[in-house]
């Protein structure tokens, strides 16, 4: 199983408990398909702002998708390892009716593989391939199955959804459920409890309600509009920005160290050295309190790319004291430091090799 937590650990992902929450909505997962015949010909793309909702044990990522700049969607990515058979991506898709009125809906995917559900994503939205590097974990080269839809937390065609969805407040169900590994998932204020059970002096902030702000905050710039912050209020979210990454740096090489020595024909002994070469580029994170707007952090995170560089030589010719060869063709001693001929020493660039890390916080 491949989960965002495999793929990428954000350091910066935190968050505090989340106030119990009133939430409730009816949602369209479809756009009439009017409105999805126009939205072909309009620029899809994966935003730069990652959302991070829910406690400790309890994180999710919410990675926004945008049509001609607006947030279409959100894609929630379970951080933490799933127990069991616990749903670790849960789909919230906008549509909007013809007299112009939003709603969402949630699906889930049953394939805890990850990039398989982003993949479904892409190819739902028709996303190019220029997107593929803005996802937080690779996209797979096959879609998980059709999502289904999610109420309060677990399927709509598990046998006990009739059961949670009578409750007012299904939330230690359904977080029961998760901890015995049930296909379950609960999202702090996006999967939350009816506005009736909201507790005196507390902000109720139905479903729709919450991602209507989500959308607006990754819309537009800090701080949020008092509408909007009244809308996150019970969200405790927090919204980190990733600047565009650097260009790679030129490539560095490191010493040659002794990889291994076998004999030749005619009791030729060869030594052959590797060498590491590795290149570096940053990108900035900035994260921000998504309702107020303000600052709560800024730093760099660093990507490397590495490869290595081989080369063979001949003790006696190349070595700067020539090294004899046992009569009875045993390897002669290699030496620790190469003395390298020109022609047989390559100069310190892309050795077509190199493989690229994730992006790790310093």
């Amino acid at each position: 199983m491949a989960t965002f937590t495999d793929w990428m650990r954000l350091g910066e992902a935190r968050m505090t408990p989340l106030a119990t929450l009133a939430l409730g909505a009816a949602m369209a997962w479809i756009a009439p398909q009017g409105a999805e015949a126009a939205a072909a010909t309009a620029e899809r793309t994966v935003s730069g702002v990652r959302i991070s909702l829910g406690e400790e044990g309890r994180r999710w990522t919410l990675v926004p998708t945008l049509l001609d700049g607006k947030v279409e969607s959100f894609l929630a990515l379970r951080e933490d390892l799933a127990y069991g058979e616990n749903l670790t991506a849960v789909w919230y898709r906008k549509s909007t009716s013809a007299d112009g009125t939003e709603s969402w809906e949630t699906k889930a995917f049953e394939d805890q593989d990850q990039s398989k559900a982003i993949r479904a994503v892409k190819n739902a939205l028709s996303l190019s391939d220029s997107t593929d590097g803005s996802w937080p974990a690779p996209v797979a080269p096959v879609a998980a199955a059709a999502p289904e839809s999610l109420v309060k937390g677990v399927l709509e065609t598990d046998a006990l959804a009739p059961l949670v969805a009578d409750l007012d407040d299904p939330q230690p169900l359904v977080e029961m459920l998760e901890g015995a590994g049930w296909k379950a998932a609960w999202i702090g204020p996006l999967e939350g409890v009816a506005v009736a059970t909201a507790e005196p002096g507390v902000v109720a902030c139905p479903k729709t309600a919450v991602l209507a702000a989500l959308a607006t905050t990754v819309e537009q710039s800090w701080p949020a509009s008092p509408a909007v912050a009244d809308a996150l209020a019970c969200a405790q979210a927090i919204c980190t920005r990733y600047g565009p990454p650097t260009a790679w740096s030129p490539w560095t090489c490191g010493p040659w160290t002794l990889e291994t020595k076998f004999p030749g024909a005619g009791c030729v002994t060869t030594c052959r050295y590797t060498r590491e070469v590795s290149s570096v580029r940053f990108r900035q994170v900035v994260e921000f309190d998504c309702v107020s707007g303000a600052q709560l952090g800024t730093y760099f995170q660093t990507m490397r790319r590495v490869g290595t560089q081989n080369v063979d030589m001949d003790p006696i010719s190349g070595a700067a004291t020539p090294v004899q060869v046992t009569q009875s063709c045993q390897p002669a001693q290699c030496p620790a430091a190469p003395v390298l001929a020109p022609d047989n020493n390559p100069s310190c660039g892309d050795p077509g090799n190199s493989t690229e890390g994730p992006w790790t916080a310093p």
